[in-house]
């Protein structure tokens, strides 16, 4: 348009922001010839015959006006794009010597073939095949080895996304709700990475940020609760506990896993068993784990932590190419303790490396027959907490045996204690003679009745401290109004209810007194257990 009506460039600009562009499909005159009053075709053979004008040829050449015509020997667009491989390196002129197609006896080609090339299903036909058809004539092979095609996203209801319609989601609002990374997630681990289409969901978006990073997230935040200040170089630890060398062989597992599906170029397998790993982690191993987090036993809390701390930093390593935000929050908090550090001791920290700075991971032989116990455990698990829930007896009701028809397995006592805590029960028994795989003993003796009411209670006045906003190492008192039975029964289990639920005292009080700080007033009953508690910030 410059070059016909002979337009400076602020000129062309203003007149291209003029131009009111309705549809793709409508032509656009730009120019009219005045000999014929018709438009001008800017398609050959027209093309042809129009003339521009050079001057910064002509200044070069000293001449006057150097004239310009189109080359006649213009060949398909594809033949530019298929020759990108090699012109984009300046071959064969201008190039530093990084590329050089040509390989032999006692040397490699350099830069050439590609390791591998993405594009959408719609490109195989233009950019792949322009691609092949030239690095073949002019080299005598593919410019690249593997190949990644990607399928085309659709609408929901399976039609093509149009602008017109609005029939899909504003991909920068679906970023602003769920953040980058979760939608990075969501398409790398969908089919659409695998050349099939893909029906966008926002809700398959949301599914991620919830079973993924908000899950993570709440590992993280356990984690920095209970973890003190320094805790030195990440090292991968000797587990001794069933749970600690169980989530280290996952890890494994993991590691194993993803890097054997990048190196096919299988992304969405590369990803998908990610979040089965952040699923164990949350929801079995932290959770098996939380007692010996809190543990006042120094070397019990220290191994777990170390161990979880460990498997973090590492999976902050894996994330990195799927969700490189959230790997980097991740990997710097586990790496270098930047979660409780002063701004004065972040500085100090010059030389912090990135995650995307990082190796690789790398693990050892997978310990299979760890993994093949804890499968074995939580089958076994699974199967008691259908036959409590059958039963219709809460899982804080503690009962006294599950038997086991059979174990595929040794189950050492480490193992075996995961089952009775998990299942609550006191012992797990093997017997042939049951019929069906477990069977539960359903009697609840007076004991295990009150036994399951503290543990009610227990819970309950966790949740008020939840509730208060208290932290771990935030002192409270709790206040009880009781009569009756109920009585004997804060005699009896009020000291252990302190130290289960980290309260400075409990005393039974007939009337509450006010107090200056935060408090909370709840009632309470399980059974014939009745009370009034109030819980206080100290």
């Amino acid at each position: 348009m410059r070059a016909l009506r002979n337009l400076s460039l602020e000129e062309a600009d203003r007149c291209y922001r003029e131009l009111e562009f309705t549809s793709y499909a409508e032509p656009i005159v730009l120019y009219i010839d005045e000999k014929t009053g018709m438009a001008i075709d800017l398609h050959r053979p027209y093309i042809d015959d129009i003339l521009l004008t050079c001057e910064s040829c002509a200044k070069e050449t000293g001449t006057g006006r150097e004239l310009m015509r189109r080359v006649p020997e213009v060949f398909d667009c594809w033949y530019e794009s298929g020759s990108m491989p090699f012109a984009s390196a300046h071959y064969p002129h201008e190039h530093d010597g990084a590329f050089d197609p040509t390989s032999g006896f006692f040397r490699k080609a350099k830069g050439f073939p590609a390791d591998f090339i993405a594009e959408g299903l719609d490109q195989t036909r233009g950019w792949f095949y322009s691609m092949l058809v030239l690095s073949t004539a002019l080299f005598e092979k593919a410019a690249y080895k593997s190949v990644i095609v990607n399928g085309i996203i659709l609408a929901e209801n399976g039609a093509k996304m149009s602008k017109r319609l609005k029939n899909y989601p504003d991909p920068l609002a679906i970023v602003d709700r769920y953040g980058a990374d979760s939608l990075r997630f969501y398409l790398l681990s969908s089919p659409v990475v695998r050349g099939e289409d893909l029906r966008f969901s926002e809700r398959g978006v949301d599914e991620v940020v919830k079973k993924v990073f908000n899950r993570l997230e709440n590992v993280l935040s356990f984690f920095l609760l209970y973890a003190g200040k320094d805790w030195g170089t990440v090292k991968r630890p000797h587990g001794k506990e069933p749970l600690d060398r169980w989530i280290l062989a996952r890890h494994d597992e993991l590691v194993h896993e993803v890097t054997s599906a990048l190196s096919r170029y299988e992304l969405d397998k590369a990803v998908r068993p990610i979040g089965d790993f952040v699923d164990d982690l949350s929801t079995w191993y932290l959770r098996r784990s939380r007692e010996r987090i809190k543990s006042d036993v120094l070397e019990e809390k220290e191994q777990a932590l170390s161990t979880l701390r460990f498997v973090l930093s590492e999976l902050g390593k894996l994330l990195a190419p799927f969700a490189p935000f959230f790997a980097e929050y991740l990997f710097q908090t586990m790496e270098y303790g930047v979660w409780n550090m002063g701004q004065e001791e972040k500085d100090k920290k010059e030389h912090r490396k990135s995650v995307h700075m990082e190796d690789w991971p790398s693990a050892g032989k997978v310990d299979e027959k760890v993994l093949k116990e804890m499968e074995e455990v939580r089958k076994i698990v699974s199967l008691g907490l259908e036959a409590r829930a059958k039963a219709n007896i809460k899982v804080r009701q503690p009962l006294q045996t599950l038997k086991v028809r059979n174990f595929k397995l040794e189950i050492h006592s480490g193992l075996r204690a995961l089952i009775q805590d998990e299942v609550n029960v006191k012992e797990v028994a093997t017997d042939a003679a049951i019929q069906s795989d477990v069977e539960l003993d359903t009697t609840i003796t007076a004991a295990l009745k009150e036994e399951g009411q503290f543990r009610e209670l227990s819970r309950t006045v966790q949740e008020m401290r939840k509730s208060l906003r208290l932290l771990p190492s935030d002192a409270a008192v709790l206040e009880v109004r009781a009569g009756g039975s109920s009585v004997r029964f804060i005699e009896q289990y009020g000291q252990e209810l302190s130290a289960t639920a980290n309260l400075r005292t409990v005393s039974q009080v007939t009337d509450f007194t006010e107090k200056g700080t935060p408090s909370l007033t709840e009632s309470f009953k399980a059974d014939e257990l009745v009370l009034e508690l109030r819980l206080s910030k100290e």
